[in-house]
């Protein structure tokens, strides 16, 4: 099996190979003659979720051109465990397999077993973003402290937001979440009060990574994302609508 993301064969798609390679072994099939060439849109190792929707689309996809049918939270399964044992996400595919808007999970679990509480999203919300450079998650993930501590923070702002599920108070926990962690760099504390003097309602680290998003007011989406590229070179800067297509496989390639 060979892999390529956004054209470059020497990234380490290590969650994407151990996904598919879970679903060949599981099949009985090869991974002879394999390849798979994925574009990525969003920052890698930013906290973006981009590990495990790349190994979720790499699933769906090689199931597809190998004609297997099977259930979509079936598949989504390999990649939930690709995360694990790659120590690349925190239970993203668990809700992105088949889920769409904003919200949280209030009941951990693989694809099919987790339970998410979907928020509504305000016509005109934007997220802007700023990220620096990847974040390695075994650095947190692989210290009990810090498990135990990102747990009990975890509960308290699920707590919070289930007392009043809106877009509001799940950015505003999500704030709290992310201040109390105490992984904020010193140019994601920086770029968080950037993005709230500029106009955002809420900004806070993403989880994890060295990257900030704000919720913003579509009327205040450049002055945010201006005032973030005025940090400095060093600065990716993107501004996202909150998605409303499912995932799933668009159709053959014709390469």
């Amino acid at each position: 099996m060979c892999t390529t993301v956004n054209g470059d064969s020497a990234f380490d798609a290590r969650t994407t190979r151990r996904a598919v390679s879970l679903m060949l072994s599981a099949l009985g099939r090869q991974e002879l003659g394999i390849r798979i060439d994925q574009r990525v849109g969003t920052p890698i190792g930013a906290g973006f979720g981009a590990s495990g929707a790349a190994a979720t689309s790499a699933v769906y996809a090689a199931a597809a051109s190998l004609g297997v049918r099977r259930p979509k939270k079936e598949l989504a399964r390999f990649a939930h465990q690709a995360e694990i044992m790659e120590q690349t996400g925190l239970g993203t595919v668990s809700v992105i397999f088949d889920s769409v808007g904003a919200g949280a999970i209030t009941s951990p679990g693989e694809p099919g077993v987790a339970k998410f509480v979907t928020v509504r999203v305000p016509r005109g919300t934007r997220i802007v973003t700023a990220s620096f450079a990847p974040y390695d998650k075994k650095d947190a993930l692989d210290s009990s402290k810090m498990r135990e501590k990102i747990n009990a923070l975890g509960r308290a702002a699920l707590k919070g937001f289930l007392s009043d599920p809106t877009l509001d108070v799940l950015a505003s926990e999500g704030e709290k979440f992310s201040a109390q962690l105490g992984l904020e760099s010193p140019e994601v504390k920086r770029a968080i009060r950037v993005s709230r003097a500029a106009g955002a309602a809420h900004a806070s680290q993403n989880m994890i990574g060295y990257s900030v998003h704000g919720v913003v007011d579509e009327d205040r989406a450049s002055r945010v994302a201006r005032a973030l590229k005025a940090m400095g070179q060093g600065v990716r800067v993107d501004t996202f609508e909150i998605g409303k297509v499912r995932a799933g496989v668009l159709g053959p390639s014709r390469r």
